[in-house]
């Protein structure tokens, strides 16, 4: 094949024409073959999905635009996976996924537009997709939460969709499939729909303002009967019973993350679930009998301080009251997901708990919206061994659903990691790294694959994922923008040029990317593989955080920041890692490649069909 762009009479940078597309999925497959590559993956976040149609101002991945979407990342970045955020309940005012609900789905992340197909009863009407909540919104690249749950937003909307629910036929396939459901679900899903009761009754979700015995219905795990009993009864200002409705809202959020992970199965790809380590006051409220009363899992934030983050789970009751509910959690997450990334898992190993700090009664926060506390004395000890959790309950979950080791993503970064890496590795899961710190004797691959005494070392292909940075991090441009300091390393990982990298974050960008396809399996952010400039989320800062969203032209506006040397140009990526594992020589391969990629780095035609008109006219 011509590959058009080593063509010197005219500048054919742009996007593949169709044919040019199927001659680069080839070569694609033959440098990934080449190098042994494994998971490719994309961190998603469900909010930052684009929507092209009906924008309720956040992204799903119950959509039709996600699964477009990921598929153009298929295709262009060689993804076979995506990583997902917490999909959990979040509010206006906790926007973090990581702070969301363990089992229930978030209602924000329901595709309102499908309650209109018969398959779902056809439940909403036209109409009701030409409502305000559907059409106001005008900012389509970033999050507008407020009008998610304004008072006419997305409960709203679903509470719609639920009073032509209770008027259907009992005997529907949708409401055979709701039974089932519920039945199903048991463990949790009662409970967590009666936390929502207990708000509408005490008119607050503040569950620290309830009265006492309204706190504690489940300081049993059987709980109160009589209360659990009046709870049921209770209903909204629209008259809905408030217990059926959350159930309804689960129902529909469950069938909906099925058949997105089904669609995506089709496509040949993975689906991971991110696990928080935390829990939500509802987890609290309707598990309570298995944490602790008064203690938190903290984390520390330098000079002496710790902030505290989440209720945390009984220790002494692994064998019983916590042990069952971490079992029933990551059973869930196994069911939902071909795989799981589990946050910040040493905490499960070497947990960190923390004393909230109070004045007067109430909790201190620092300058950064920390809730601080005092480090407990005693800290617990899990039995023996620093993993029987990850063994005994993550893994025996795991491995109940038939999901493969490998495909347990454990994220010890932080905190307690690297007293856990040892005890970790010997699991058999996967552990996630990052190169933001790389340098030259510790953070790069090379380092994690030598032999050494170092925890970090002596580690194979397969047995980690890496990548540029988590959603934590600064983007990949904002990182080689501050500092070239891995220019010193990279240029002899990957034979290149030294005064290249070290002047030039272009360079230095390709560079990075080329060094995650030196080991097998590596994962990089939407905003790093699309070559934004914009972080998902900032720690210990308040503005901006868990906004960011993909461009409704992003096919657009990927080739143009290919064009200067942004985003992950996978040809590229696969050229020089293949020249590194070939020690610094070429090879016809290398010069496909590098063909491909010479093509994308330049301006021109910013889609396929576009590309096709030009160059096929």
């Amino acid at each position: 094949m011509k590959i058009s762009g080593l063509n010197t009479n005219c500048s054919f940078g742009r996007a593949f024409t169709t044919k040019e597309l199927q001659e680069y999925k080839k070569a694609v497959e033959e440098g990934k073959k080449y190098l042994g590559t494994g998971k490719t993956v994309a961190t998603v976040f469900d909010f930052s999905v684009p929507t092209s149609q009906k924008d309720t101002g956040i992204g799903t991945t119950f959509s039709d635009d996600a699964q477009k979407m990921v598929g153009f990342f298929q295709t262009m970045c060689g993804i076979n996976a995506i990583q997902l955020q917490p999909q959990g309940e979040v509010s206006n005012f906790v926007r973090s996924p990581y702070s969301g609900t363990g089992f229930s789905l978030g209602m924000h992340t329901i595709d309102l537009t499908k309650l209109a197909d018969e398959e779902y009863g056809s439940l909403l009407s036209e109409d009701d997709l030409n409502s305000p909540y559907m059409t106001r919104v005008q900012n389509h690249d970033s999050v507008d939460y407020d009008n998610v749950f304004s008072e006419d937003g997305q409960k709203a909307m679903l509470k719609k969709a639920y009073a032509a629910f209770t008027k259907s036929d009992k005997t529907s396939p949708l409401r055979k499939e709701f039974e089932t459901f519920k039945k199903e679900n048991a463990f949790w899903v009662e409970k967590d729909a009666l936390y929502e009761a207990m708000a509408v009754k005490n008119g607050t979700y503040d569950m620290k303002q309830w009265s006492y015995a309204d706190q504690n219905v489940f300081a049993t795990k059987e709980g109160d009967k009589k209360i659990i009993s009046e709870l049921k009864k209770v209903k909204d200002n629209d008259g809905n019973n408030v217990v059926e409705f959350e159930e309804f809202v689960q129902f529909v959020a469950d069938k909906q993350q099925k058949e997105s992970k089904a669609n995506f199965n089709q496509k040949g790809i993975d689906v991971y679930g991110d696990c928080q380590i935390g829990f939500s006051s509802k987890d609290f409220w309707a598990h309570k009998s298995a944490f602790y009363p008064d203690y938190q899992f903290g984390c520390s934030i330098g000079n002496d301080k710790y902030s505290c983050w989440s209720p945390a789970i009984n220790f002494d009751k692994l064998d019983s009251d916590a042990g069952e509910l971490l079992y029933n959690k990551f059973n869930l997450f196994f069911k939902r997901y071909n795989g799981v990334r589990i946050d910040a898992a040493w905490q499960l190993m070497k947990p960190l708990i923390c004393e909230p700090q109070k004045e007067n009664g109430k909790p201190v926060f620092d300058e950064n919206g920390n809730q601080l506390g005092n480090k407990v004395a005693n800290q617990p000890q899990i039995k023996d061994n620093g993993a029987y959790i990850l063994n005994n309950i993550v893994l025996k979950a795991a491995d109940d659903n038939k999901v493969p080791r490998d495909k347990v993503l454990l994220e010890l970064l932080g905190g307690n990691s690297y007293d856990c890496l040892d005890e970790a590795k010997a699991t058999g899961a996967s552990l996630i790294h990052i190169t933001r710190y790389g340098r030259n004797d510790w953070g790069r691959v090379k380092h994690y694959e030598s032999k050494g005494n170092n925890r970090y070392q002596n580690m194979h292909p397969g047995q980690y994922i890496i990548g540029p940075g988590t959603h934590d991090d600064p983007s990949l441009i904002q990182q080689t923008e501050a500092s070239k300091s891995r220019a010193s390393y990279l240029c002899t990982d990957l034979y290149l040029p030294y005064d290249e990298l070290s002047q030039d974050a272009e360079k230095l960008n390709e560079a990075v990317f080329a060094e995650l396809f030196t080991t097998k399996d590596q994962f990089a952010t939407l905003p790093d593989i699309t070559g934004s400039k914009r972080t998902i989320n900032t720690p210990n800062t308040t503005e901006g955080n868990w906004t960011y969203r993909l461009p409704q032209d992003y096919e657009e506006q990927y080739f143009t920041n290919l064009s200067q040397g942004k985003g992950l140009n996978l040809a590229d990526a696969l050229a020089k890692a293949v020249r590194a594992k070939n020690g610094g020589y070429s090879n016809p391969l290398v010069e496909k490649l590098k063909g491909f990629a010479s093509i994308l780095r330049e301006d021109g035609p910013k889609t396929v069909k576009e590309a096709d008109k030009v160059f096929n006219a």
